[in-house]
């Protein structure tokens, strides 16, 4: 029997570095504080942690503008630091995924720096140039080409102009990841995940994109016709290296783009957004999607409810300002559900939002960008900043408060972890059954050995959850509850009920 991937077996933790833990007393995160959590971390029951960008970077985008794919931002640490933290993992059993940016570099990278306004650069075709730009717009606002001083042309940017895009179909540009895929390997790294990889333009400037109701539609400008070869002779590079965990980022909310990404000879996991960014907490919505997910995903899903591209689940899915008793339902369905779990850092304290007062306090530059957006489009300062904030994702990135938050909740995460690293059927049992009644979600999993039954209820405490299996008596010693009646699991050997 084919053995089960490491990946299938592991709880990861996402890592934003810039606010995880501060190590030389500046404010920011980095590698020396991070190495100092590391217990922490062990102590949680996970097995593997993502670690947002900390490659050298102007910081326009939070890191994800690189200027160099091969070193560590001084403000992080050293390349020592790094390679600290990798064994440091390794010697508590925590694989090491980190993030990697392939769809476009920062405009300091060297690369753009010699091709710009430098018609004879050999890296002027690493990136897309244009005397007749089309119509492609940004995804941060605005027009998605910038002009060049001297030679007539516009550069292509999805995103800030100071995020400029690769050419993928030069083979070059494929070449040249292969390169830093190497050079991560060989610091020890276990896996990569990859920042929006359906955004990759491997197949050039196309036709305009329609606008619909008077906003355009991006229908030629990702997902374009050459991007699953492209992503299958990549993941083929990394797979003829070892074993590591592949994770794909995908730009949609489209289930049937986002499975294309998935596969035995593509991405590991992808992303789905829809069940982890709801805004608002709806029970027969998570439902829908976990069962769209069993139905339809070729592979396991990922499971995750916040990341620092979102505002926290605490704050979304709460009936008041830290419902942590709803904090507890919605780790119980992450952490026993099919899929792989990915918690964001803080969510074990219970974190909330950081809310900003003021334009000064948005650092993102998605918030920024609609700012700027909003005033051009004739909104007062405090109309612009409410646009600023329902598009600005530092809601999630503020310092986290290592000494402050839910020590029971954390305590619960701890005892959730380590009750899944400890069933089987909870890491890669397949449903047998998946319902909802009321505001109950109930469903069983199982191996050829094993079977689990759970309830989550996210409504009012009830007395049996199970009582809709008739002559099932589920209740005993190995029962277990946390929070207010809200979570349930019973365990057995060889799918009957002890």
């Amino acid at each position: 029997m084919k053995p089960i991937p490491w990946w299938q077996e592991s709880v990861c933790y996402q890592i934003y570095l810039p606010s995880f833990c501060d190590g030389n007393g500046d404010g920011r995160g980095d590698f020396p504080g991070l190495l100092t959590r590391l217990d922490h971390l062990a102590a949680l029951g996970v097995g593997a942690v993502w670690i947002t960008p900390f490659y050298p970077s102007p910081l326009v985008d939070n890191g994800y503008d690189i200027s160099n794919y091969c070193a560590v931002d001084p403000r992080f640490g050293d390349m020592g630091d790094f390679r600290r933290v990798v064994a440091g993992c390794h010697a508590r059993g925590i694989r090491v995924i980190i993030d990697l940016v392939v769809n476009h570099v920062s405009s300091e990278h060297p690369w753009f720096q010699d091709a710009w306004n430098n018609p004879a650069s050999p890296y002027r075709d690493y990136f897309i140039f244009s005397r007749q730009p089309n119509n492609w717009q940004s995804f941060f606002s605005g027009p998605a080409w910038t002009p060049e001083p001297d030679t007539g042309e516009f550069y292509y940017h999805k995103f800030a102009p100071q995020q400029v895009d690769l050419n993928w179909a030069n083979p070059q540009v494929e070449r040249e990841i292969h390169r830093v895929i190497d050079f991560w390997i060989a610091q020890g790294v276990d896996g990569f995940r990859f920042d929006v990889i359906n955004f990759l333009t491997t197949d050039g400037v196309l036709a305009d994109n329609p606008m619909e109701n008077g906003e355009q539609r991006h229908a030629h400008d990702v997902n374009q016709p050459g991007i699953i070869r492209a992503l299958q002779r990549l993941c083929r590079y990394v797979r003829q290296r070892g074993e590591f965990f592949l994770i794909g980022e995908i730009g949609s909310d489209d289930l049937e783009v986002i499975r294309r990404y998935q596969g035995a000879d593509l991405m590991d996991v992808v992303f789905n957004f829809n069940l982890g960014s709801q805004k608002t907490f709806d029970a027969s919505r998570l439902f829908a999607e976990l069962t769209a997910m069993r139905e339809r995903q070729p592979g396991p899903p990922t499971l995750f409810f916040s990341s620092h591209d979102m505002p926290r689940m605490i704050s979304r899915f709460g009936e008041s300002a830290r419902d942590v008793d709803r904090a507890r339902a919605v780790l119980a369905l992450q952490l026993t559900a099919h899929g792989v779990p990915f918690i964001f850092q803080g969510e074990e304290f219970g974190m909330t939002d950081f809310v900003a007062q003021s334009l000064e306090q948005i650092v993102d530059v998605q918030g920024r960008t609609h700012y700027q957006t909003a005033l051009e489009a004739g909104m007062t300062a405090e109309q612009a900043l409410a646009v600023a904030l329902e598009h600005s994702r530092d809601a999630s990135r503020a310092p986290l408060a290592w000494e402050e938050g839910d020590a029971s909740l954390r305590d619960d995460y701890r005892q959730l972890i380590a009750l899944r690293n400890d069933t089987p059927a909870l890491r890669h049992g397949h449903y047998t059954t998946l319902e909802l009644t009321d505001a109950c979600l109930w469903f069983s999993r199982a191996t050829p050995d094993e079977q689990v039954w759970v309830a989550i209820n996210f409504g009012a405490p009830v007395r049996n959850p199970w009582q809709h299996i008739e002559g099932e008596m589920l209740y005993g010693e190995d029962a277990l509850w946390i929070g207010k009646n809200q979570f349930f699991i019973k365990r057995s050997c060889h799918g009957k009920a002890q």
